[in-house]
């Protein structure tokens, strides 16, 4: 099993290696005073490490929205790891958009509750529509720990980019609520290569994350990035099922 999860991690790192590249030859050659485009390339480059996930077979997406992920749970903790170590990386290189990136805002305790809760109120409905038997699921708990650290680890990083740095600069120039209700669409329209191409189931995908999106950006204009992880990352955690299920 670890064997595999690092293979997987390698053979993942290899097929993105090109496509990284050109964004971060783009990177670097941008003027620092480009935020805006800086961002997007840093978005954009997100968005390949997500969307070549389905080809090589890591997640997959059914009609009714269940996702199903990696049924190794070192390799989705792997990937999770790696993902916080990308935000580690990015607050230590980047410090110039690091400082848009608002981690806490009010009470923390309160911030983390209110995510968790909104990310059941995506999450629970779609998992009874589903009607999952996690049951009859072969090691599903030992699945689940290596699940939550991708849900959470993976979606901190997206949560950086989209309500961190996204967002953030949007502030500057619109009100806050703008600014959500913008990165939501961002985040949304951003999924549409993925709804109508890689997966082509279409339109749910797209509703999906446009409710995802706006709840995420509500959520970290009151309270900050990390509870707006806590909301994407339940969400996600309430609805993925290993491969091996569907």
């Amino acid at each position: 099993m670890i064997a595999e999860g690092f293979t997987v991690l390698l053979d993942y790192a290899m097929y993105l290696m090109p496509g990284l590249a050109l964004f971060g030859l783009w990177f670097a050659l941008t003027p620092r005073t480009q935020t805006g485009l800086r961002i997007l390339i840093l978005v954009l480059a997100f968005v390949l490490m997500r969307d070549v996930m389905t080809p090589l077979r890591m997640w997959s997406l059914n009609g009714e929205l269940q996702i199903g992920f990696l049924a190794n749970p070192f390799a989705l903790a792997l990937l999770g790891g790696s993902s916080l170590l990308l935000v580690a990386l990015i607050a230590r290189l980047l410090p110039d958009l690091w400082r848009l990136v608002v981690l806490f805002k009010g009470n923390r305790l309160i911030g983390a509750l209110v995510g968790i809760v909104a990310g059941c109120l995506i999450g629970v409905p779609l998992r009874l529509y589903q009607g999952a038997e996690v049951a009859a699921i072969p090691d599903y708990w030992s699945w689940l720990l290596g699940m939550a650290v991708l849900a959470y680890g993976a979606n901190a990083l997206e949560e950086v980019l989209f309500r961190g740095f996204l967002q953030g600069f949007l502030e500057q120039h619109v009100s806050a609520l703008r600014a959500a209700l913008l990165s939501a669409l961002t985040f949304s329209a951003l999924h549409a290569f993925l709804a109508l191409s890689v997966t082509q189931l279409g339109w749910p995908i797209l509703l999906f994350t446009l409710i995802e999106g706006l709840a995420c950006g509500l959520v970290r204009m009151r309270y900050g990035v990390v509870a707006s992880t806590a909301t994407h990352g339940t969400a996600i955690l309430l609805i993925a099922v290993p491969m091996v299920g569907l």
